[in-house]
């Protein structure tokens, strides 16, 4: 599919540090990159179409004439799991994430073809603590996969908990 498979992504889940960053460990503006990349191939890109998006410019080079395509392209949702998958390993697995509220703006920029090699970094954009529960912080961060050109290919903004540091219960 790509590399890595994403059918391997269950059997190996990404391993969270021995201390994870809480809340209080992020400011506004921190930036984190993958480590690695994500490549595409043409077998990856019909075999994820054919079992969750197939439309014929996922499926083969033989798209209709209305398509806006010259030739195959990866799913967008393709694309947006890849690029989730590295999000997890360069911050998700890195803080001690309590789970999303949402994906908002999700976009993509331009297709992605055969042999192109995506990167991912995420940036956090906003944070306050939670009004009703002392234990967890709101984390928005912007995801945005790249291409080999640095040029931006998928984005979109995660709604996310993360707990925070030990509260004093006394102090009021």
């Amino acid at each position: 599919m790509t590399d890595p498979d994403p059918s391997d992504a269950d059997v190996e889940s990404v391993q969270r540090p021995d201390e994870p960053l809480v809340y209080e460990d992020l400011a506004v503006g921190d930036r984190f990159e993958a480590d690695r990349t994500v490549t595409f191939s043409r077998e990856g890109i019909v075999e994820f179409a054919s079992a969750y998006d197939p439309q014929p410019f996922h499926l083969g080079d033989d798209a209709d004439d209305a398509s806006p395509f010259d030739g195959l392209v990866a799913s967008g949702l393709h694309s947006y799991c890849a690029c989730n998958r590295l999000a997890t390993e360069a911050f998700f697995g890195r803080v001690a994430f309590l789970g999303g509220r949402g994906v908002d703006d999700l976009r993509w920029s331009r297709p992605v073809e055969p042999g192109d090699a995506l990167s991912v970094d995420v940036e956090v954009v906003e944070k306050r603590p939670s009004e009703s529960d002392p234990r967890r912080g709101y984390v928005d961060v912007d995801v945005t996969g790249r291409g080999p050109d640095g040029e931006s290919v998928v984005t979109w903004r995660v709604l996310g908990m993360i707990r925070r540091a030990a509260v004093d219960r006394d102090q009021n």
